[in-house]
């Protein structure tokens, strides 16, 4: 849907003619096949490279902000200061199809290091931005195709690409070329996709690394990035934030003794309590956070919900689910009486209350069974994703199916869990707007007195 995106957008903004010099263009003339070689091999070599410091000119309305940047194509994402225009800045970061903002930090900036919180997201290209978000979001998701595992084929470039001129930038000789946004399309021939080939600039050294990269989102003139591949920073705080995904990861088999593990997370479970701290991306910049706990001995979930329209409590159960709205921001220790709106799972109308929220309180619930899971299949089916902590106290991040779950390739689970000690330290869900994430602490937390009426409807 992301690639989708960024073709349409691109292409609807149609073609300008606008030289990547002051000087105007020189007569265009076929590439050479050392050129077309060159070419084909620029995203390859992108995507081994080293982190970069970028500098973005984006045209919005009649002036040109500059967008100062990072850009990782390993994970990727890119990590920008922006400016709103009326003199101030957001922070910004993103990954293919989203977008999270924050209030300025020029201080962490400048340290490329990523705050931790205060950040909301979007989805990029959704097509209800500003001119500066929509303008944004095409460059940063044009930057997003200039990588590839592969190298692209130098025939087709040859056929389709074209030399403009030669030029200086930051006192490297360039070669400039008009060439198709190059990216991997899983449509059949003749999808809806099929020849969507927008077109931008690239101007290369004579190593072939790429210098300037140049699109039309849509102004009289191009956007452009300049990659200042000269800088020097220290990349190790390019991260992406908790509802960006987090650290990249890199799905590999478990070994024995953490399938072993694994195994037996749900049981460890099953006569235990845990206090809950909750965070879900619920639409455009809008996130639900919540507190309380999952009680495991009786199945129920008791947490206090704060989202856009206001405050609430949730008791969920494995029948269904009950919220009341309240003021205060304290979870009270017995539940009121009275008030709740009940909502039953086998109602037929319960799929337009039960969002992204309901969805991980219930996946929490689903994490406690009598017994060990299957420990040969956990070996076969579960991937380590990464390991967090230290070499001390490590934390593995995991996907596994849970009762039945859709088959996924491997890192692309609904669900990842964090294990440490041998516990559930923390749930994580993929959703639409970002990953949710409930973390969970061990705490011996008395038994929820449910009301008796909720207690018939919800179970």
């Amino acid at each position: 849907m992301w690639v989708v995106a960024i073709l349409a957008a691109v292409a609807a903004a149609g073609w300008f003619a606008v030289s990547c010099t002051p000087g105007g263009s020189q007569a265009e003339r076929p590439v050479s096949e050392e050129e077309a070689a060159l070419l084909a091999e620029m995203r390859q070599k992108n995507h081994d490279a080293e982190p970069v410091a970028l500098r973005m000119s984006l045209p919005v309305g009649a002036e040109t902000l500059t967008v100062d940047a990072y850009l990782d194509w390993q994970v990727p994402m890119v990590y920008a200061r922006v400016p709103d225009g009326s003199g101030g800045f957001t922070l910004a970061q993103a990954i293919p199809g989203l977008i999270a903002t924050r209030a300025d930090d020029e201080a962490a900036f400048a340290e490329v290091r990523v705050p931790e919180d205060g950040w909301t997201t979007r989805v990029m290209l959704s097509g209800t931005g500003t001119e500066l978000q929509t303008t944004l979001d095409i460059l940063v998701s044009s930057l997003f195709t200039l990588t590839a595992a592969e190298a692209d084929d130098p025939a087709e470039l040859a056929e389709k690409a074209t030399w403009r001129e030669e030029g200086i930038i930051d006192g490297e000789a360039v070669d400039s070329f008009r060439a198709p946004i190059m990216v991997e399309m899983d449509d059949e021939p003749g999808g809806e996709t099929a020849g969507a080939a927008p077109e931008a600039l690239y101007s290369l050294d004579a190593d072939g690394n790429l210098r300037r990269f140049q699109v039309n989102t849509g102004a009289e003139s191009l956007s452009a990035v300049d990659f200042l591949r000269e800088v020097p920073f220290d990349a190790a705080g390019l991260v992406p934030i908790d509802l960006l995904g987090g650290p990249m990861i890199e799905p590999a088999a478990v070994d024995g003794d953490l399938a072993g593990t694994i195994a037996e997370v749900r049981s460890e479970n099953w006569s235990e309590s845990a206090e809950v701290e909750l965070a879900v991306p619920v639409g455009d910049g809008r996130v639900a956070t919540g507190h309380g706990s999952v009680d495991w001995r009786t199945m129920t979930a008791y947490l206090h919900v704060s989202d856009a329209s206001g405050q609430r409590l949730l008791l969920a159960r494995p029948g269904g689910f009950a919220t009341l709205a309240v003021d205060g921001g304290e979870l009270p220790e017995t539940p009121p009486a009275e008030g709740w709106e009940v909502h039953e799972l086998d109602d037929e109308d319960v799929s337009a209350s039960f969002g992204p929220v309901e969805t991980l309180v219930y996946r929490l619930l689903e994490m406690a069974a009598e017994e060990p899971d299957d420990e040969e299949a956990i070996a076969e089916q579960a991937r380590l994703l990464r390991t967090d902590g230290t070499a001390d106290e490590p934390v593995y991040v995991v996907e596994f199916p849970v009762n039945g779950d859709a088959p996924a390739q491997p890192g692309r689970s609904a669900f990842r869990y964090h294990v440490a000690d041998g516990r559930l330290a923390e749930v994580e869900m993929m959703t639409y707007h970002g990953v949710g994430s409930a973390e969970l602490s061990s705490e011996d937390y008395p038994m929820v007195a449910v009301p008796w009426e909720l207690e018939e409807q919800i179970g």
